[in-house]
């Protein structure tokens, strides 16, 4: 499986330059299997360039400094127009240094946001996954796997971690997130 960025691609060459071109299987040249990130982490790791509110995230273009706004419906749009077999959720990225409340703002906005990405997916011909958050506290990442698989997706991902905590805790939240989720499913 080759894994892309639905957020690069956006900028640059565009989502609707890859669906001209018969989408990104064909863009690529790849008969495989294909995962689009929706760009959560550039959220975080960019984050002097944007806000982030109740309804999407405000940015500016590390590549040109226009202006851009996306909410949890584009960003199921823009996957869905560039044709990956598997795409992400958007979601919000906290950091290893966020306070408690913070982590817990972002945990609850990537919920809200993954409702509404399930009630704006059109093709069924993609799997949408959930991504579960919580950054270092393991209660926010118990409540977010429960809320995110109470919710039915195909598969889950682990979000939020390798972001300069220590691996011990890394894998001790892995290892306990993963517990959470179902085994019938990709996780």
């Amino acid at each position: 499986m080759v894994l892309a960025n639905a957020y690069h691609l956006y900028l640059r060459p565009g989502a609707d330059a890859i669906e001209r071109m018969g989408g990104l299987h064909r863009f690529m040249g790849w008969d495989g299997a294909i995962l689009t990130d929706s760009g959560g982490y550039q959220i975080l790791s960019l984050a002097r360039l944007r806000k982030v509110s109740v309804e999407g995230v405000t940015f500016r273009s590390h590549i040109d400094g226009h202006q851009h706004f996306i909410t949890p419906e584009l960003a199921i749009q823009l996957q869905e127009a560039i044709g990956a077999d598997i795409i992400m959720a958007l979601d919000v990225c906290p950091s290893c240094t966020d306070s408690f409340e913070e982590v817990k703002q972002a945990t609850e906005r990537t919920h809200r946001w993954a409702e509404r990405r399930q009630r704006a997916q059109t093709r069924s011909d993609q799997a949408l996954f959930a991504i579960v958050q919580g950054g270092i506290p393991p209660e926010l990442h118990r409540q977010s796997a429960s809320h995110l698989t109470s919710l039915g997706f195909p598969g889950y991902a682990i979000g939020g971690l390798s972001l300069g905590e220590a691996k011990v805790v890394t894998q001790t939240i892995i290892d306990e997130t993963v517990a959470l989720l179902p085994e019938d499913k990709p996780r």
